[in-house]
This record gives C-alpha cells, sequence and structure tokens, in this order.
C-alpha cells in the first residue's frame, strides 16, 4: 500500500503556538546555567580589573542567546505550522544552545591566554569550541530560515521578510566565519571575540529592522486612498 510523501509531512506537523513554549523554556533554562558559570571565576579572587572581564563575558554571552532567541522565534511564528524535519532542526537549535553556558565557563576560564596556528594552547582550543557552538546555534536557525523558502504554510505576505532574514543571517554568518579565522592565525585574538558576537547578532537585527520598515513604507504607499490623502493625483 503506498502512502503518499505529502500525507506523511501534513500528519507529523505541529501550530507554532504548540512549538514555542518548549522553545521559550530551554532558552529560559540556558541563561539560567549561565548564571551559574559566573561565580566560580568570581569566587578566585583578585582586583577589581580581574573581575570586570568575566562579568562583561558573562553579559555579552547572555546578550548573543537573548538575540538568537528573538530571531529563531520570529521565524518559527512566520512558520505558523512546522513540518517534522523542521522541528528536528528546532530541536537540534536548542540542544546546541544548552551547551553555550559551559562553554562559556570555559572561555572564563582558560580562555584568556594566547595562541595561533602554528602553537596551539588550551585557551585557544576553548575558544574554538565555543565558536563550533556558535556555529552550529547559528548554522542550525539559517537552515530553518532557507526551509521556510518553499514552505506552503507560509503567508505570501511573509515571504519577503523570510528573504530579508534569510540575507541578514548570511552576511553574519560571514562576519563569524572572519572571527573564527581570526581566532585561528591571532596570537592576540582570543576571547575577546566574545565580546564582538553580540554586535554581529545586533548587526543583523538592524539590518533586518531597516529593511521590514522600508517594506513597510513602501506597501503603505500602495494602499488604496494613499495617494489622495497625501495630496497627490
Amino acid at each position: 500500500m503506498s502512502f503518499p510523501i505529502d500525507s506523511f509531512w501534513l500528519y507529523h506537523k505541529l501550530s507554532a503556538k504548540s512549538t514555542l513554549p518548549l522553545f521559550d523554556s530551554v532558552f529560559a533554562v540556558a541563561v539560567t546555567l549561565l548564571a551559574f558559570s559566573l561565580p566560580d571565576k568570581l569566587h578566585r579572587g583578585g582586583d577589581l580589573g580581574q573581575l570586570v572581564l568575566p562579568i562583561l563575558i558573562f553579559e555579552f554571552i547572555g546578550m548573543a542567546i537573548l538575540l538568537y532567541w528573538f530571531k529563531f522565534r520570529r521565524l518559527i511564528i512566520l512558520a505558523r505550522l512546522v513540518t517534522l524535519p523542521q522541528l528536528c532542526l528546532i530541536f537540534l537549535g536548542l540542544l546546541t544552545i544548552v551547551l553555550l553556558p559551559r562553554m562559556a565557563e570555559l572561555v572564563l576560564r582558560y580562555g584568556g591566554g594566547s595562541g595561533s596556528w602554528s602553537n596551539w594552547t588550551l585557551s585557544q582550543t576553548v575558544n574554538v569550541n565555543f565558536l563550533v557552538a556558535l556555529f552550529l546555534v547559528d548554522g542550525f536557525t539559517l537552515v530553518f530560515a532557507l526551509s521556510l523558502r518553499r514552505h506552503r504554510f507560509v503567508l505570501k505576505t511573509s515571504a519577503k521578510e523570510i528573504g530579508i532574514s534569510i540575507r541578514a543571517q548570511l552576511a553574519g554568518f560571514l562576519l563569524l566565519c572572519v572571527l573564527a579565522t581570526m581566532e585561528l592565525i591571532s596570537p592576540w585574538f582570543n576571547d575577546e571575540f566574545i565580546i564582538v558576537v553580540p554586535f554581529v547578532l545586533l548587526l543583523e537585527e538592524i539590518l533586518v529592522a531597516r529593511q521590514f520598515s522600508r517594506g513597510m513604507g513602501a506597501r503603505k504607499r500602495d494602499l488604496p486612498g494613499t495617494a489622495t490623502k497625501n495630496g497627490q493625483v
């Protein structure tokens, strides 16, 4: 007995509203775990200058997790209904995001040393592992966005927004590649990349917001009666 593949994917789907509670809960757990990665570093003491950088790293990683939550959640809402392969992508993204607090703790402890491609050190290994976790989260988010381009449940009015999100994420992914290259080949660029990552993600959101606002302005100009209200014929 044959079973249409389209019927299989249609049957194994969930609404975005059913997926979001689990999604939000896992990100909340990730932020909570991140909070527990800071005290061990602080208890070892030191002057104020030695405590500033760990606190900054903690805050910037928390900002990165928040931005990943925001842009991944926006894509899930645009999807409206999520199929089984997309659920797998979401699940893999969630598994990876909970690794970031542990990776952050290792960076706080060992990531401040120097290293280069020819002189591989523990600090460089820790920093590269954190970058790999970031690449996985960013990659799963990007693949999920790409899957929405031919997603039958996406509204036609949302297709342009998805395209804007994909272009912004590709730009951010390329910038993360630049950071990873600098980490591998530069002896002076160590755990400083953690401070840069949130700004890369924030730049993505600024690009998306600008494109969204331009699109909304264009749609308003195309609405019937808009030209008449502006005194135009």
